[in-house]
Parts: structure tokens; sequence; C-alpha cells
């Protein structure tokens, strides 16, 4: 199972759940819903900015990415119908957003955070989702960090990559970034680049990085996943 995903019945008993409750929303707060529709491939939510809404991810599926602690950008979330994000920074103005993702045609409601605190007080099945909510992203983020921890510096290169490439910036990124995002010195990440590139995962000229096979790559990654 990759990061952020669950077992059917799992998906199936939250979706149950978050439909219900949002179908059963007290009138005042659905008066205030705000119905949003997001292209494939747009950002829902930009990295490092202000949140003050809690979205509600009705229909498609969107990924959430972050930064680590040691640099490495990854993939942190895989959410489905009726999940929601955004809930972290309504609870702590300090944090800025994740980046998150419409890895297909989605549809959301945005409530503001002050709509979403009178919600929590009207509905206990709406406070325990969220509280659940908040629970289980702590947990996972924890599990994440340490396992991180433990990749080398070849892993840690990779995983960056496969996520740039992803993300579709790949084309940007220099000796320098990837260096800064893997915390490994210049010399150290030449020796890794070097041996992804023997291993035939990639392909580094004219100082831009390429992926070779994207499969072979995937299949690399897949096998130490942060799961």
């Amino acid at each position: 199972m990759k990061i952020g995903q669950m077992t059917k019945n799992q998906k199936e008993g939250k979706v149950m759940n978050l439909k219900n409750i949002v179908n059963h929303a007290p009138a005042q707060i659905k008066k205030d819903f705000t119905f949003r529709t997001h292209e494939k491939g747009s950002l829902i939510l930009h990295p490092d900015e202000q949140n003050d809404y809690l979205f509600i991810l009705t229909t498609g599926m969107a990924e959430v990415y972050r930064q680590s602690y040691v640099g490495t950008m990854f993939s942190l979330y895989i959410y489905h119908s009726y999940s929601c994000f955004g809930e972290i920074e309504i609870f702590n103005e300090n944090i800025k957003t994740l980046g998150v993702i419409a890895k297909q045609k989605c549809e959301t409601i945005a409530i503001h955070k002050e709509k979403v605190f009178e919600w929590m007080k009207s509905d206990f099945d709406f406070n325990l989702y969220i509280v659940k909510q908040l629970a289980s992203k702590l947990t996972l983020s924890s599990d994440i960090a340490a396992k991180l921890s433990l990749l080398t510096v070849s892993d840690r290169v990779l995983l960056s990559i496969h996520n740039h490439y992803k993300m579709g910036d790949l084309h940007t990124l220099t000796k320098q970034i990837l260096s800064s995002e893997v915390c490994a010195p210049i010399r150290s990440l030449n020796r890794s680049i070097a041996q992804c590139v023997s291993e035939g995962l990639i392909v580094y000229k004219d100082k831009k990085f390429h992926v070779n096979s994207i499969t072979k790559l995937e299949k690399h990654v897949e096998s130490y996943s942060l799961s």
C-alpha cells in the first residue's frame, strides 16, 4: 500500500461517513458552502500559503506533496472522493499549506474555518471525524519522517527526481537544489548521481536530469515504499 492510500474497506468507510455528515450538515452551515471545480493537473492549494478553509473533495482524486525535514520532496497523501484537507492549517495559523494537485478533474466544497468551528460545535460526528483526521495525519507524518532518515543518499536522490518528474518540473532541478533537498554535499551527491546513471535509472546531461525509464524508476522507488 502506497503513502496515504487506504484499503478498500477503509476507503468505503470514510466515503460513507463523510458523505453522510456533509449531506446532513446544518442548514446555516450549508448555505456558506463554496463549490469549486479543478481541472486535472491544476493546483487546488498552492504550497506555503496561508489557508483559512477546509476543503472537502466530493469528486475526483487529488495528491498532496510536502518537503520532509531532511529536504526531500515526496508524495504524502492520495485523496479520493469524500476526503478532506486543509484542516491542519485552520487550527494553527503558523502552519502553511502543502501543495495539493488535482490528479483528475475534481470538485470540492470550501468551508471557512469559522463555519468549520461552528459545525464542530453542533455536530459530534463531524467533530469526531476532524479529530480522527488530525490524529491519523500526525501519525503518518511521523512514520514517514523516520523512514526517510534511513534512506541512502542515492535512494533520496531517486525519490526526489521521481517526484519532480511527477510534478512536471524536473527540467528546473539543478544539482544545487537537489543537494539541498536530499541534505547531501555536492561531492556525495555526484557519487550518488553517477551510481544512478550507471544503473540506467536516470540521465544527467547538459546540467539537466532526465528519467531513462519511468517504469524502472517507479519500480525502484516502490521497493523502499514509505507507506
